[in-house]
This record gives C-alpha cells, sequence and structure tokens, in this order.
C-alpha cells in the first residue's frame, strides 16, 4: 500500500462521522502511524505553505504532455512545494504531473491530493484536537487577543498601564527569519502579494523579528475608518500583487519566539525594542503606532475613548506594561468601546415586510449556547438586497455585530439589545464573544 493509500484509508474512517469523541478516537488509533501524521502535518502546519490555490491548480498549462516531473514520489513533491511556493507555472505542472499520475490508479487518492495541495482539506477537526490527542504534532498558530474593559474595569486599578488608539484594520503577523519574510492572518492563514511590504521588511528590518499588528490603506487620510477596512480588506482578497497597503505595528517579539508561542519580556520591554527599530529607520509601509497614554490614572481611559471616538475611530486599547505576550485572549490587554462588538456567524436570514418583501429583512446570528439572535438594523436597501439574492455567499461568514448590553430573550437564553450589524470581517474564520 503507498503512502497516499494509508493516509486515504485514515481519511474515510475519520470522516464517517461528524461526532467529536469519535474522531479523537480515530486520532488515537493512528497516533503511532508516521505516515498518517507526516500527511496531517502536511494538511495543518500553519507555517508551511506550497503556493497553489485551487484556481491555480486547475489552470490550463499546454506543456503538460512534454513536462518532465522534478519529483518522484508525493513526500517529495511536498518538499518541493514548500521550497518553491511561489505558484510558478514550474509548480502548477509539477503538481498538474502528479494528480495526473496518481488518477491513474485512484481518482479519490487525486482529488485528496489536490486538497493537500490546495491546503483545504477538511476532517472535521482542527489542529487544537489533533494535538489533544496527537502531543506537538501540529505547530499551533495563536495571537493575543483582548478581553473587554467594561466586563471587569477594576482589573486594572492599581497597575501601570499603556493606551493606544483600535486600529479599525485586518490583523496581520510579519515575520523575518533567515532572510526571508512571511505575513499571516490572526488564523494563521498566509497574505500572498504583499510585495511592498516584504521588500521594505527584507531591506530595511532586522532578521529574527516578528511585528504583530493591523493591515490598512497606506493612504488614509481623510477616509472614514469602516470605509478604509473596507478599501483594505478588498485589496488583500484581491489577486497577484497588492500595493497601496500599510502595517501599523502595536507588539512585537523575536520570530523563535513566536514560532514556540511563548514571550516572557514585558510589554514594556517589548515597546523599547519598537522605539529602537522605528526610531532609527526611514520606512513607508511599516508605521508604530503611538502610546496615548502611560501611567496608572484611570480616568484617562474615558478621556481618550471620547477623543478617539470623536476622530472616528473604534475606540482605544489598554496595554499592561509589566505584562508578558499571551497566545490567547488575555485581561493583560484590554479593548474599550462606546458600544460593545461582537463577531457572531450568519446562520440564517429572514425575509422582510412591508416595504421590505422580497428582500433581507434580518440576519440570524449564533450566540451563547447556540442562541439565534436576529439583527435587523445597521442594513442599507442595497445591502439588503445584496444579501438576499446572493444567501449562499453570506451563510457561514463572520458578521461584526455592535449591541447596547447583553440581554434574555423569551425563552431565558442570552440574547443582545440593540443589535446592529456593522460590516462582515474578511479578517476572521470563526465567531469571537
Amino acid at each position: 500500500m503507498n503512502t497516499l493509500e494509508q493516509f486515504k484509508r485514515f481519511y474515510n474512517e475519520i470522516t464517517q462521522n461528524n461526532s467529536r469523541k469519535y474522531k479523537q478516537e480515530i486520532l488515537r488509533k493512528y497516533k503511532d502511524d508516521e505516515v498518517v501524521k507526516r500527511y496531517l502535518r502536511i494538511a495543518f502546519n500553519p507555517y508551511v505553505v506550497y503556493g497553489i490555490s485551487t484556481k491555480k491548480l486547475n489552470t490550463e498549462v499546454h506543456s503538460i504532455a512534454s513536462y518532465i516531473p522534478k519529483t518522484s514520489t508525493v513526500f517529495e513533491l511536498f518538499d518541493y512545494l514548500a521550497e518553491h511556493n511561489t505558484g510558478t507555472f514550474a509548480e502548477i505542472l509539477e503538481c498538474q504531473n502528479a494528480l495526473n499520475a496518481v488518477a491513474a490508479w485512484d481518482r479519490d487518492c487525486s482529488n485528496l491530493l489536490a486538497s493537500l495541495i490546495c491546503k483545504d482539506l477538511s476532517i472535521g477537526c482542527d489542529a487544537k484536537t489533533i494535538n489533544k490527542e496527537i502531543p506537538d504534532l501540529i505547530p499551533t498558530f495563536n495571537v493575543q487577543l483582548a478581553n473587554k474593559y467594561f466586563d471587569k474595569p477594576e482589573y486594572i486599578e492599581g497597575k501601570t498601564f499603556a493606551l493606544t488608539t483600535k486600529i479599525d484594520g485586518g490583523r496581520i503577523i510579519a515575520l523575518k527569519e533567515d532572510g526571508k519574510v512571511s505575513f499571516y492572518t490572526r488564523a494563521g492563514q498566509k497574505y500572498e502579494g504583499l510585495v511592498d511590504l516584504e521588500q521594505e521588511m527584507l531591506e530595511k528590518l532586522p532578521d529574527g523579528l516578528c511585528l504583530d499588528g493591523e493591515i490598512t490603506l497606506l493612504e488614509n487620510e481623510g477616509v472614514p475608518s469602516k470605509e478604509a477596512y473596507k478599501q483594505a480588506m478588498k485589496i488583500t482578497r484581491s489577486d497577484g500583487e497588492k500595493h497601496g497597503l500599510k502595517m501599523i505595528v502595536f507588539d512585537a517579539m523575536l520570530a523563535e519566539e513566536f514560532r514556540n508561542q511563548r514571550c516572557d519580556r514585558v510589554w514594556e520591554e517589548r515597546r523599547r525594542a519598537l522605539n529602537m527599530i522605528f526610531g532609527s529607520r526611514d520606512l513607508t509601509y511599516f508605521e508604530l503606532l503611538p502610546v496615548l497614554y502611560q501611567g496608572e490614572d484611570t480616568e484617562m481611559i474615558l478621556k481618550y475613548l471620547d477623543e478617539a471616538i470623536a476622530d472616528d475611530q473604534e475606540g482605544i486599547m489598554i496595554n499592561l506594561t509589566l505584562a508578558p505576550y499571551e497566545f490567547k485572549r488575555t485581561n493583560y490587554l484590554l479593548k474599550v468601546k462606546k458600544m460593545s462588538t461582537l463577531d457572531l456567524e450568519i446562520v440564517g436570514f429572514e425575509e422582510g415586510t412591508g416595504r421590505l418583501v422580497g428582500t433581507l429583512g434580518a440576519i440570524l446570528v449564533r450566540y451563547k449556547n447556540g442562541n439565534i439572535v436576529k439583527v435587523g438594523s445597521g442594513f442599507s436597501d442595497r445591502l439588503r438586497t445584496e444579501i438576499w439574492s446572493n444567501r449562499d455567499e453570506w451563510l457561514g461568514k463572520i458578521a461584526e455585530i455592535s449591541y447596547f448590553e447583553e440581554t434574555t430573550n423569551a425563552s431565558g437564553g442570552e440574547s443582545l439589545r440593540f443589535p446592529i450589524f456593522k460590516d462582515i470581517r474578511y479578517d476572521k474564520i470563526e465567531a469571537d464573544f
């Protein structure tokens, strides 16, 4: 049995049942199978990308009949793609040749190989579940996420903190290691085509560095915050080279610290390093987020929050200055906004009534414990028509919902008071509440 057939056997077993317990049992069954483990690393390692999308893989390349392959086994193919991950015709030809060869004896194995190449294989569980049953198999990719200040304002009493503006952008991690630069979303998906940022980081920033921040418009003077976010996300989702973007940096660490998902150096120390890096370099595509205030006076929080709102910003962030960087949601980083926001999955739609008959009345989003919340405000008539006409495309998207407070519905379940649709979070793939 060749390696793909071995992995197909595992794949068929683990996808037979959607029960989490069942999937854990299958993972335990194969925990000592080195072939299966290698394929799982190929599929789920967030740091290894192959540069081949489904669209590229299906590109018609006329010279495939005369193509001489560079690899002879599946594992050789993935080693080759990991090193040559630019998605050129040479890599496409190598993949298509391998797929054709596999399809000649097993079409299912060929389809499985295609999913591995495009890194869109789904087995119904994530890297966290895999690592629980096969410890440390998949490198993790987590970033520090903020809790809400108003949920526990007393937490920062007597502590030194720094205030910064909350940027309305897409979270981005920039890594420079061994002379190579990579960019990732908060979910570990690779940003491709950021040629301006890549070149500047290669030429002007030190090696072994990880920067944490937000990607936004390069020229955003006079552009409303929400519009700047939409334009930036539109550019990041486009094909090919992407221009007109910059990274606003608010934290940093060593690349090794990020890879190991552990950084014990406190914010104050990390900030000093950032000040040294940005203070000695003339940069165009990287901008250091200024500190608005540093101290223990909690009255400054509302003062700078009001200024941020008046300046059309989302709000402010509270950074505890003596806290390490935690690769999870933490009280060491707190967000402050007038209206609270949640990022919730769209699970359904409701037709409007009256003048809205035949178009969107409300989206349905999933909240705590599976409770469904109806959101009928925040849509223009044009957007209502767009969503209603393309419901399949909007289903499963992550919507940013603002609300006044949490409440209970008629059945006693958790709900939201005055929920308002704000936008689609194109940089997120899972709910956040």
